[in-house]
């Protein structure tokens, strides 16, 4: 079994209660911030669907590395994009007005070249969401390579401006939350700074 395979094999095997909690509430609140930037939303990373692009299948395109994830999504009519790994995205510079990163940075070696993606096919006005796991939720994937807290997503990439951070599901951020409940998140919203983008 292949990498792939076997992530996508972990997606399916979340529980139903995990699912319910993503499409019913996680992914109402980070839908609600991206709205914020506008009605153009670009999921990167969006898995089987079960975030933000299931949950506003007409407002959202997902954009996905695994080829597994992406023929699941597209039997479900999700609108969703497959990617190359370290090659531009298929969209159009400044096409969406947001994107959102909803547990994905934390399997991510370096984010720089997935930052600088999201900055390129944004808009000057554009934002930025991302949702990583709190210290508990990080050891609960192996897939998992480098836990943010605050400070790091304070200077996570030239491109994008920090503006505010919370948590989920609780709103209030908590360092004893973190550590003792899997489900918690915390969310960083950003706002375009630079449009000068290397390539």
């Amino acid at each position: 079994m292949d990498n792939y395979e076997q992530y996508y094999a972990h997606l399916n095997a979340i529980s139903c209660l995990g699912r319910i909690y993503k499409r019913y509430f996680a992914s109402q609140i980070l839908y609600y911030q991206a709205k914020k930037f506008g009605d153009n939303i670009a999921e990167i990373g969006s898995g089987i669907g079960s975030g933000i692009l299931g949950a506003y299948p007409k407002h959202v395109i997902g954009f996905e590395i695994n080829p597994l994830a992406v023929n699941f999504c597209k039997k479900k009519k999700l609108t969703v994009h497959l990617i190359d790994e370290n090659k531009h995205y298929p969209a159009q510079e400044g096409e969406y007005d947001v994107c959102v990163l909803d547990n994905v940075l934390e399997h991510l070696a370096e984010p720089s070249f997935v930052l600088q993606e999201c900055a390129r096919i944004t808009h000057k006005n554009a934002g930025l969401i991302i949702a990583v796991p709190g210290d508990k939720g990080f050891l609960f994937d192996a897939d998992h390579k480098k836990h943010y807290r605050e400070q790091e997503l304070k200077n996570l990439s030239p491109e994008w401006q920090l503006l505010k951070t919370f948590s989920l599901p609780f709103i209030v951020k908590s360092e004893l939350l973190s550590t003792l409940i899997s489900q918690y998140c915390l969310v960083a919203v950003y706002k375009k700074i630079n449009l000068s983008i290397k390539r």
